[in-house]
């Protein structure tokens, strides 16, 4: 008997919801139809409280242009950016969270809306070994969110997101000067490892990055013209100072100073 009701339940119960979709696809082609601006307006607040983005997203940005200059534009700005957020369209959110930031600057909207349009810029901020930009985009607006706003209770989330993004730039970075390196382009390796260290103190790759920094400098004068070595090697004892400075007992010591013995010979 139970599994009988039960079964009539599940029956009742999906021909219910079958019915209500079929009245809510209705209601929308109608709407699309020969709705008004208000009926588009109010059902793309149904839609996106049904979460049915894609239709909430459609009937906002229909609707948005006759909003221009009048009142309610900032709701609808408001609406359409978190509809794309929840899409998980986070370029499009971004733009629309930083632009209603840019044209409602008292809104009461204001704080979250920057911090959100940032926040999408670290989630559309890819894989280390991709194009960047978004990732130093989501730096710059996390940063400019926290010195307007260094009493909000999202700085140490926002502090956080920064070190995160900056992390994956520097590893970026590092295995840029690696491949030079294993490609036996050591000038251009020195290089990009000693822009490594400039622009990435922080990063638990320093010591690694310094020792080939000053590996790549060696190599590099001893594939060099004789005479160009002299100067080439000077560098290898330049960078090797530093190195014994920040880091006396790194396990990388024993084979620098087999390097800067052979500088100092060509010296």
């Amino acid at each position: 008997m139970f599994y009988s009701n039960m079964k009539y339940i599940i029956l009742i119960t999906s021909v219910l919801l079958l019915c209500s979709s079929c009245a809510y696809q209705k209601e929308y082609n109608q709407v699309v139809k020969q709705g008004t601006v208000e009926d588009r307006y109010n059902f793309a607040v149904k839609a996106y409280e049904k979460q049915d983005y894609k239709r909430a997203i459609s009937l906002f940005e229909e609707i948005l242009p006759l909003f221009r200059g009048k009142d309610g534009l900032e709701g609808v700005l408001y609406n359409v950016a978190y509809s794309y957020f929840y899409d998980k369209d986070y370029f499009m959110a971004s733009y629309y969270f930083r632009s209603l930031a840019r044209q409602f600057p008292n809104s009461e909207y204001t704080e979250e809306v920057t911090y959100m349009s940032a926040y999408c810029k670290t989630l559309e901020s890819p894989d280390y070994q991709l194009d960047q930009t978004a990732t130093k985009e989501a730096i710059e607006q996390l940063q400019l969110y926290i010195n307007y706003y260094p009493e909000s209770r999202r700085v140490d989330e926002a502090s956080r997101l920064i070190a995160e993004m900056r992390q994956k730039l520097a590893t970026k970075a590092f295995h840029v000067a690696e491949m030079y390196y294993k490609r036996g382009l050591y000038n251009a390796a020195s290089i990009s490892y000693n822009n490594f260290l400039r622009e990435y103190p922080e990063s638990s790759d320093r010591e690694q990055a310094m020792f080939l920094m000053i590996k790549s400098r060696y190599l590099y004068a001893k594939n060099s013209f004789a005479s160009l070595q002299r100067e080439r090697y000077q560098k290898v004892l330049d960078a090797y100072e530093l190195f014994l400075r920040t880091y006396s007992e790194s396990p990388y010591r024993e084979e620098i100073e087999e390097y800067v013995e052979i500088a100092k010979e060509h010296l």
